[in-house]
């Protein structure tokens, strides 16, 4: 198997499709993309881009123009009032290189599709998956909804929680929602009616530690949890707002989410507990601009790809949320997405360049492939654990954490951002040389 030779299909043109297509592209891989709908899907919200993920986009030739419609910053804080009691490093030029970022969805989408387009990889709108029909050694031929048929080497499902290409590798794994939602909504920043520290004197100022409240951050009122406040456009004019609550019954989203008057009361819950700027957030709050997000988990997987027990040969792959959903409280679900598709990319390009890549290499790379991405996902899943904590209210009678305990999350995030990517492809691949 060469680059040559090799052709992959990819199921889904959300984020985690797009980024796997210019990664294969810049491996000289073939692709095409297929996508249910008319255009990629838009989930709305905004996006967290920490270290890891942006140095992704930075390699895929996307950062730049992103960093020019979204909000650069170095660090996020947690704090209890006016005093802050974490402070983390989620960019930094000293310390990973590279800023962080925050940034609207359908923007990071725009900019992923804009790069595909330029380089001319197919994609194909209105071609809903439906099954596998067969696997050989060599290749997968799959049927669309519509009854047409393709052939590729290789089938990537990047098809979200919801996933039609998992069914093929676990029939009986679905998405079991985490008994929490988030409520977010978006207000001016002058509306928050920050109390300015004197150097912060303009939009690039915001995320200054020696702000009383310094953006991105998360303003904690112990058992009550936490209100997360993050600029997301470039002047630093707008802000998300997000707050987590428990929910023990699974809604129907779509209606629960019309009914903009439930939200808001759930929403400003306890909020005349906390400090004023969480009060002036919340005061006014357009319809438009205010949503629920359902937590959902995917129950660990034994493969991301097909096995010889199941009548396969690693020929079909799931990535992303189609392979391991994480909640967003520590805000890596699309760039943990990201490094699947990437590593997997680098992986499929360095056997096609020099090495004997029979099926059974193919095999042990795609193993040695998830199980440097399940360890990582395994510690991220821990950090959301953390932040749950500090974000959501507590039950009546539950114990309260010692302040010593939250503040070592901070030290948690270094072996998240600090990640070599080169090491990884190497680590990947170990035993196969």
């Amino acid at each position: 198997m060469t680059a040559s030779t090799l052709n992959v299909a990819i199921i889904g043109s959300g984020l985690s499709g797009l980024a796997l297509a210019l990664t294969l592209h810049q491996q000289s891989i073939p692709c095409t993309i297929y996508e249910a709908g008319e255009s990629p899907l838009n989930t709305g919200g905004g996006l967290m881009l920490p270290a890891n993920g942006l140095k992704i986009l930075d390699k895929l030739a996307v950062s730049e123009p992103l960093r020019k419609r979204g909000y650069s910053f170095d660090r996020i804080y947690l704090q209890v009032g006016e005093r802050i009691l974490e402070a983390v490093d989620y960019g930094g030029l000293e310390r990973y290189g590279i800023r962080a970022l925050r940034a609207y969805r359908f923007i990071v989408l725009e900019e992923l599709l804009a790069a595909v387009k330029e380089k001319s990889i197919p994609i194909h709108f209105n071609r809903r998956f439906n099954h596998i029909i067969s696997e050989t050694e060599s290749d997968v031929t799959w049927q669309f909804k519509d009854g047409s048929t393709e052939t590729a080497s290789l089938l990537v499902g990047a098809d979200g929680i919801h996933s039609t290409v998992r069914s093929y590798l676990a029939p009986d794994i679905k998405p079991v929602f985490a008994s929490m939602v988030a409520i977010v909504a978006a207000v001016p920043t002058a509306q928050l009616e920050l109390p300015s520290a004197p150097e912060a004197t303009s939009a690039t100022d915001l995320n200054a530690a020696s702000n009383i409240y310094p953006l991105p951050t998360g303003i904690i009122v112990p058992r009550l949890g936490a209100f997360v406040i993050a600029p997301q456009t470039h002047n630093g004019d707008e802000v998300m707002i997000t707050v987590q609550r428990p929910m023990t019954i699974e809604g129907r989203w779509a209606d629960i989410d019309a009914d903009k008057d439930y939200l808001r009361s759930l929403f400003r819950q306890n909020s005349e507990h906390f400090p004023s700027v969480v009060q002036n957030a919340v005061r006014h709050i357009p319809s438009d601009q205010l949503n629920i997000w359902p937590f959902y988990n995917i129950p660990r997987l034994e493969r991301w790809t097909s096995a010889k027990t199941q009548g396969g040969f690693g020929r079909v792959i799931i990535v992303g949320d189609s392979a391991h959903a994480l909640p967003p409280s520590a805000g890596q679900g699309v760039n943990q997405a990201f490094e699947d598709v990437y590593l997997l990319g680098r992986v499929l390009g360095r056997l096609g360049s020099g090495r004997n890549a029979s099926n059974e290499i193919l095999q042990q790379a795609l193993f040695g492939w998830q199980s440097f991405r399940q360890a990582r996902v395994d510690r991220v899943l821990e950090l959301n654990r953390q932040m749950d904590l500090r974000r959501m209210p507590k039950a009546p009678g539950a114990t309260e954490e010692k302040e010593e305990e939250l503040l070592d999350i901070a030290a948690m995030y270094d072996w998240l951002f600090n990640i070599d990517f080169e090491k990884a492809v190497d680590e990947c691949l170990k035993g196969l040389d």
